[in-house]
C-alpha cells in the first residue's frame, strides 16, 4: 500500500531483500499488484537479463525494483520509499572487494533522497534497535500477526538429559513422535538445521586426525550424495574412499551433522513421507529452487528439510511443525554476535510454523535449554533477549556502545603476516600515544578463528572506539604509510563495522 502511494506520487520505490531466493517470494506479489513497472535486480540474472532490468530502470520503465543488496545501487532517478527487508540479515554485508552493508548504504541513500526508509524484520539487529530506542529511528511494531493468528507453542527438548529410543538418530523421541503425528493430520512440518553436508568431518576412529582441506585449515565435509568430501571454503575436493593420513587406518568415519544426513534419517523414521530438501547444493539454480518452494506450496512435500535458507521470510501457509535439530551450532562460534544470530535464527525458523489456518507447534533441541537466546526464542520474547543482550554488550563495550573496525592481514608465508600485524599493532599504538586518541581500544593482533583459506594464513586486529572519527584518522593513516610498515607480500584489508568476526 506504501509502495502504490509513492507510485502515484509519481516517485519509485526500491525493496532490499538480503537473499536470491527471498527476491524470488518477493518478485511474485509485486508483480501481481504492479506489472511490468516492476524490475528485479540480483546475481541469480544472466549478465544479459541484468543489463536489460537495468536499462529499464534507467529509462524510467520500472520504477519498482526488488533486489538483493547490489540493488540499492539501482538509477532509480527518484526513489520515494527505500524497504529493507529482514534488516538484520548479515547477507547485507559485502564482504569482498567493495566492502560496503546494503542497509547502511540505503539509509544513506535515503537521506539523499529525502525519502523514508523501513527497515523491517521481526528480530531487528541489537543496533538497529537500539537506535529506535534512542530516537535516532522511529519505531514501528506489529504485536500480533497478521489476522490474529497465534504464535506456534515452542516446546525445548534438553538433549543433555533426554535418553531417546534411537540414540542412532539426531531426532529426540518428541520430535519423531510430533512428525509421525503431523504425517496423520496430513499437515506438513519443517526440519531446520543450520549445516549442509551429511557430515560436518571426517575423523579416524583409530587415532582421532580429522581430515582437513589442504589449502585452508578446516575440516572437509562429507556430501555423500555427491561421495565428496569438500571444503566450503575453497572448493578443494577429494574422494569418499581414503585413509587416514596421519596412521594409514582406514576407519575413517562422517562425524556431526548436516542437513543431507537429516534428510537421509527422516527417510528412515517415516518411510512414505514425501521429503524435500532446500539447501544451497540442491537450490544450486533458481529454477529448481522455485520447483521446489512450488511443491511445498502445492503439498507436493510432507516434510521440508533444509538449512537457513528456509528459516526466514518464506510463506508456507501448510506448515504446522517446526523442528530444530540443533539449536547449538552457533553459539560457539568466536564472535561477539554469536546469541544474537542464534537468537534471529530461531525466532526466523519459529516464524514459519502456524501461518495458515491450523494453529503451529515447534520443538526446539539443544544441549543449552537455559540460554536466554533459546530462553526468549522459546517465549517468542524479543525485548527481553534485547535487555539480556544489551547488558553484556555494555559491560565489553561492544556495538551499539562503540564501533569497531576489523584490520585484516594475509600472506602465503605465516612468519611474514605475523610480523606485519605486530608491526601495524605498534605503528597504531604509537599514534594512539602520540595524538591522545583515548577513545580508541586495540584488540590483537591475533591469529583468525580460521587462520588459513586458501593456501594464505590470516591475522587481524581490532579497533574499538566510541567515536568514528578516530578511528577514520587511524584507518587513514595506515594506508598512508602502509607500504612502509609491511612487507609488499602482505595483503591488508579494512572492513568498517564488520559483520563477520571469522
Amino acid at each position: 500500500q506504501a509502495a502504490e502511494q509513492v507510485l502515484n506520487s509519481g516517485r519509485g520505490v526500491l525493496i532490499l531483500v538480503p537473499e536470491i531466493a527471498l527476491s524470488s517470494q518477493l518478485e511474485a506479489h509485486f508483480y501481481s499488484r504492479f506489472g511490468d513497472v516492476l524490475a528485479v535486480l540480483h546475481s541469480g540474472l544472466s549478465a544479459g537479463e541484468r543489463h536489460d532490468q537495468w536499462q529499464r530502470i534507467n529509462r524510467g520503465q520500472a520504477r519498482v525494483v526488488v533486489g538483493a543488496r547490489s540493488a540499492v545501487f539501482a538509477p532509480l532517478a527518484d526513489p520515494g520509499l527505500i524497504i529493507v527487508d529482514e534488516e538484520h540479515e548479515p547477507a547485507y554485508k559485502q564482504e569482498d572487494g567493495l566492502r560496503y552493508s546494503g542497509r547502511d548504504l540505503a539509509i544513506l541513500r535515503a537521506r539523499f533522497a529525502a525519502c523514508p526508509v523501513v527497515l523491517g524484520s521481526a528480530t531487528p539487529s541489537v543496533t538497529s534497535y537500539s537506535h529506535a530506542r534512542s530516537g535516532k529511528y522511529r519505531l514501528l511494531q506489529m504485536p500480533s500477526r497478521v489476522q490474529g493468528q497465534s504464535l506456534p507453542e515452542v516446546q525445548v527438548v534438553d538433549l543433555g538429559s533426554a535418553k531417546g529410543t534411537r540414540p542412532d538418530l539426531l531426532f529426540s523421541d518428541q520430535l519423531i513422535s510430533a512428525l509421525w503425528e503431523n504425517m496423520e493430520k496430513r499437515q506438513q512440518s519443517l526440519l531446520f538445521v543450520n549445516r549442509r553436508g551429511f557430515a560436518s568431518f571426517m575423523m579416524c576412529r583409530d587415532c582421532g586426525h580429522i581430515v582437513q582441506c589442504r589449502h585452508c585449515q578446516v575440516s572437509l565435509t562429507l556430501h555423500r550424495n555427491r561421495r565428496k568430501l569438500v571444503c566450503h571454503y575453497c572448493g578443494y575436493s577429494l574422494t569418499t574412499r581414503l585413509v587416514c593420513p596421519a596412521c594409514n587406518s582406514a576407519k575413517v568415519e562422517g562425524m556431526g551433522l548436516g542437513s543431507e544426513r537429516v534428510e537421509e534419517e527422516v527417510r528412515q523414521v517415516i518411510p512414505h513421507a514425501r521429503v524435500a530438501r532446500l539447501d544451497s547444493d540442491t537450490a544450486s539454480s533458481r529454477n529448481q529452487y522455485l520447483k521446489t518452494l512450488r511443491a511445498v506450496h502445492q503439498h507436493d512435500v510432507d516434510i521440508l528439510v533444509g538449512t537457513q535458507m528456509i528459516a526466514k521470510g518464506l510463506h508456507f501457509p501448510g506448515i504446522t511443525l517446526v523442528g530444530v535439530v540443533w539449536a547449538d551450532s552457533g553459539l560457539g562460534m568466536p564472535d561477539f554476535r554469536a546469541s544474537e544470530r542464534t537468537f534471529q535464527l530461531l525466532a526466523q525458523v519459529t516464524g514459519r510454523a502456524g501461518r495458515g489456518e491450523h494453529p503451529g507447534r515447534v520443538i526446539i533441541q539443544t544441549y543449552q535449554p537455559h540460554h536466554y537466546s533459546v530462553q526468549c526464542a522459546r517465549q517468542h520474547d524479543y525485548k527481553a533477549f534485547y535487555e539480556q543482550e544489551e547488558s553484556l554488550r555494555a559491560d565489553l563495550q561492544y556495538p551499539p556502545f562503540s564501533r569497531l573496525v576489523n584490520i585484516r592481514f594475509n600472506a602465503a608465508n605465516e612468519a611474514v603476516v605475523r610480523e606485519c600485524a605486530e608491526k601495524v599493532g605498534a605503528f597504531l599504538r604509537r599514534i594512539i600515544t602520540r595524538q591522545a586518541l583515548t577513545d580508541v581500544e586495540i584488540l590483537g593482533p591475533a591469529p583468525a578463528p580460521i587462520v588459513r583459506i586458501k593456501n594464505r594464513t590470516r591475522w587481524q586486529l581490532l579497533l574499538k572506539g566510541s567515536r568514528p572519527q578516530s578511528l577514520h584518522t587511524l584507518c587513514h593513516l595506515l594506508l598512508e604509510n602502509y607500504k612502509g610498515v609491511c612487507a609488499g607480500s602482505v595483503n591488508l584489508g579494512i572492513d568498517v563495522d564488520p559483520e563477520s568476526m571469522m
